[in-house]
């Protein structure tokens, strides 16, 4: 089970959180980061009109960009304030050929679809499973809701990111852990998914070539060549596939 403040949350954060989460990612000085994943999703998803299952999808700035892009989607959370600004969210109520997405209150450990979708997305919100039995429950519910030959997506913030978010966690009484792709894909295993791979995370990779802070061609060769090989092993994309 979620922490209790997983359910209260976009209550307790106020009315300039509750915009800024609205807003997202323009809101977030991290926009660009945020737009580099979100491309990298849409270049590993299969095309649309496949049906995706965006979890823990928050005010669902990512499942209306999904739907723009011609995809059918069902976004879930079990926060009802978060559904509750996603259904209202002004910019992207009519986004897509496919209509908006479905939103509706669910908890990712126990989700209500059995073989209903080509791709599941956790995008930073398999990390606040509580523990491993928790993390378990949600891809155990990921693998269930896939049609056979569907796949899950998993981009999450990886190593380190569990001591960064230790206030807001005692704040909030929210989980924040570190969800690295390699305890993925072993979790995701345990699931019943059957192969995996990891794929680099690009929002390393756009630090280093578009920072405020160019570096030398040279050393951004390297420097890509180390994050490549680093990142993607500690902050990286997991890709599961269900037979």
């Amino acid at each position: 089970m979620p922490r209790a403040g997983e359910y209260s949350y976009y209550e307790r954060i106020g009315e300039a959180g509750r915009a800024h989460a609205v807003g997202k990612p323009f809101s977030d000085e991290d926009c660009g980061l945020y737009l580099l994943r979100a491309g990298a999703l849409l270049s590993l998803l299969p095309p649309p009109p496949a049906r995706v299952l965006d979890c823990g999808c928050g005010t669902g700035w990512l499942a209306c960009f999904l739907a723009r892009r011609g995809y059918e989607v069902v976004g879930t959370d079990v926060s009802a304030g978060a559904i509750a600004l996603a259904r209202a969210h002004p910019l992207f109520r009519d986004a897509g050929e496919t209509g908006p997405p479905d939103f509706r209150v669910a908890d990712s450990e126990a989700l209500p679809f059995t073989s209903e979708f080509d791709a599941v997305v956790f995008f930073d919100s398999l990390h606040h499973a509580t523990d491993d039995g928790a993390a378990l429950r949600m891809l155990s519910s990921a693998h269930r809701a896939l049609r056979s030959g569907g796949m899950c997506v998993a981009l999450e913030p990886g190593r380190g990111h569990q001591a960064k978010s230790a206030a807001i966690d005692a704040e909030f009484d929210v989980t924040d852990n570190d969800m690295p792709p390699g305890r993925i894909c072993r979790l995701g295993r345990a699931a019943g998914f059957s192969r995996s791979r990891v794929a680099p995370a690009p929002q390393h990779l756009g630090k280093v070539l578009y920072g405020r802070s160019p570096l030398p061609g040279f050393l951004q060769h390297v420097i890509v060549d180390a994050v490549l090989f680093w990142r993607r092993w500690r902050c990286g994309i997991a890709i599961l596939w269900k037979d």
